[in-house]
């Protein structure tokens, strides 16, 4: 690497925004097995950080990502180091997925494949119009990776689910938002302030409350409405006592 040169995947964080940035424009930050262990890195120290409030995911160059780089395949056809760089993807998704903290995902341009999975895993996506949006692991002769078998049928039911993952179709990012697949669709010209919004919103959020929330509603999927209502009794209370809750009622009170 040059010096001064930025590696592949780099963080920065300003004003209690931590920014995960893929770092390969001149391939659509097409994703190798060494970005997979920066990756990693990037959202364990996101999630440590005392300073950091929120986590912003995005691509360097106009482009979010446009999957796995072909050397990846390479590795993945041998057993011994298929089996490290996959238990490294999942690693690094499963955490991103459960960061307590907000995550936001901000596509421009390309987000395709691995790339695309690796966005969903956010709290929220917000996309250009114009963004290109696509699962098209099965035109490749391959299974739908990155956690997008999970997500896909959760986010948009299974009839959308069997159009993204066995058509492979293409979506812009204004049809993503149509049918439910992400948060937010705008004009490239507006996106820069509607994520600003965004995270504003989301930071008005007592962080305790987002944490559990964000838990329960990740732990309804597999739950029965019996044992969502018996998560909810034990949470509630704990809430209910937490300085967060009773700064804003006596804050209430008060007006």
């Amino acid at each position: 690497m040059e010096q001064g040169q930025k590696p592949d995947v780099w963080s920065a964080c300003e004003n209690g925004v931590w920014t995960i940035t893929l770092n390969r424009p001149q391939v659509l930050n097409a994703l190798t097995i060494e970005m997979f262990y920066q990756l990693r890195e990037e959202i364990e120290q996101a999630e440590r950080a005392e300073n950091a409030d929120v986590v912003v995911l995005r691509g360097a160059g106009g482009n979010f990502c446009s999957g796995a780089d072909l050397s990846v395949l390479a590795v993945l056809r041998e057993d011994t180091q298929a089996d490290e760089a996959l238990s490294v993807i999942n690693e690094l998704l499963t955490r991103l997925h459960r960061m307590p903290k907000p995550v936001i995902s901000v596509i421009e341009g390309a987000a395709v494949g691995a790339g695309l999975n690796l966005a969903l895993h956010a709290d929220f996506v917000i996309a250009t119009n114009n963004a290109l949006l696509q699962e098209p692991f099965v035109h490749l002769g391959l299974t739908t990776d990155f956690g997008g078998t999970y997500l896909l049928p959760r986010l948009v039911g299974l009839a959308q689910a069997k159009r993204l993952a066995l058509l492979g179709e293409r979506l812009s990012g204004q049809e993503a938002e149509r049918v439910g697949f992400i948060y937010k669709a705008v004009d490239a010209e507006m996106l820069a302030e509607e994520v600003e919004k965004l995270i504003m919103t989301v930071r008005r959020v007592p962080k305790q409350a987002y944490a559990v929330t964000k838990e329960g509603l990740g732990r309804a999927q597999g739950m029965e409405l019996e044992q969502s209502l018996e998560w909810e009794k034990e949470q509630q209370p704990r809430l209910i006592a937490h300085p967060d809750f009773l700064s804003l009622i006596a804050a209430k009170r008060k007006k």
